[in-house]
């Protein structure tokens, strides 16, 4: 893998020596990060969890599992939360809109037993919604950075302007002799695709994309990476930022669940829980001072030395040059500017409350 340091001179396979702080490969992953940002990356994504929900029922159904408004029409797609009965996180999926009677949804692939258990139990029985489970048969690659767009312009005829296949719409499209549902979403906070195609077509199109984007400066890019890529766009993940443990509105979600909209599972708990208060919030952190390590996750936070809350995710922002953490603190704790302390490895660093999404919080590059 040209990512990997080079090989040792005793000729053995370079391996990361994992530890609690920084890795010898910390650097390798920053290298893949200012690709995507700088270049073009490409991702295997397949793990996702992928089902189709259709029939004259599956808006109905949707729409009163989900606590987001589904997409109006066809060839658009959205975020969606499935709450739990008390109002918190139980669930989260990109939604599809393929046909008016048709939804594709894509959720997290280790909730994939947990949500196909809990969507098969409340299907109805009526015939009126068909769901399937389709994991297996689709596979995903995630090409992002701001070349990617002229690397599969070179494979397809779809026009991929911005005016002709803008920010979260979908299109089935060609990509060289295959065919993919390519999806203008992406985790990394960069002009990207997401490509659902059969899995027996994953080599071929691997293989075609990394041809195309060889004078574009194309790498492959890893988990670390993308993680790292996502704290910088402060993005919530399953079950750390989200979880049943907080409400919705807790985490953040206020553009995405909607209790007006109508009945749907959760909903009139979230409300009575916005009455009473909620006693966490979701804030991103600038840790200063720290050389060697980062955020994980679930490490204490402190404010005026008492405990304030905790990180739930983190990592060093290479976009942004600085080490950040995502957090549930007090309401109180969770001001813009507001000073804390984080606790990483016993050692006790300044952290600071900083905006959402420290990189392009208005969300150009995704937009370009």
């Amino acid at each position: 893998n040209q990512n990997h340091p080079a090989k040792p001179a005793d000729g053995k396979p370079p391996r990361e020596r994992w530890s609690f702080r920084r890795s010898n490969y910390f650097r390798f992953v920053g290298e893949e990060c200012l690709n995507v940002h700088r270049n073009v990356g490409l991702k295997d994504m397949s793990p996702f969890a992928k089902y189709r929900v259709e029939g004259p029922g599956a808006e109905a159904w949707l729409d009163g599992l989900l606590a987001n408004r589904l997409p109006s029409k066809p060839g658009r797609l959205t975020l969606c939360h499935m709450l739990s009965m008390n109002g918190g996180v139980r669930s989260e999926f990109t939604v599809y809109r393929e046909r008016p009677d048709s939804f594709y949804l894509v959720g997290a692939g280790a909730y994939e037993a947990h949500d196909w258990d809990y969507l098969s139990k409340l299907r109805p029985r009526d015939g009126s919604v068909e769901l399937g489970k389709i994991t297996t048969q689709l596979g995903v690659l995630v090409l992002a950075g701001p070349r990617s767009r002229e690397v599969l312009q070179k494979l397809t005829d779809t026009d991929l302007s911005n005016a002709a296949f803008p920010w979260l719409t979908g299109k089935a499209i060609s990509v060289g002799a295959a065919q993919a549902t390519a999806l203008r979403v992406n985790f990394v906070g960069e002009l990207g695709y997401e490509l659902h195609h059969p899995i027996e077509m994953q080599n071929y199109i691997f293989d075609k994309l990394m041809e195309a984007g060889q004078p574009l400066g194309i790498r492959p890019f890893g988990i670390k990476a993308m993680t790292s890529l996502a704290v910088e766009k402060s993005y919530r993940l399953i079950p750390r930022e989200l979880s049943i443990e907080y409400a919705a509105l807790e985490s953040g979600l206020d553009r995405f669940v909607h209790p007006n909209k109508g009945e749907f599972i959760g909903r009139d708990a979230l409300v009575a829980w916005r009455a009473r208060g909620f006693k966490n919030r979701f804030v991103t952190l600038e840790v200063h001072g720290i050389k060697d390590a980062d955020t994980r996750g679930s490490e204490p936070i402190y404010r005026n030395g008492r405990m304030a809350g905790r990180a739930t995710s983190g990592g060093y922002g290479w976009r942004v040059g600085k080490s950040l953490a995502l957090a549930m603190v007090e309401p109180e704790a969770g001001e813009t500017g507001t000073e804390l302390q984080i606790q990483i490895l016993g050692e006790k660093y300044p952290a600071t409350v900083i905006p959402e999404s420290p990189f392009d919080p208005k969300n150009e590059r995704l937009r370009a």
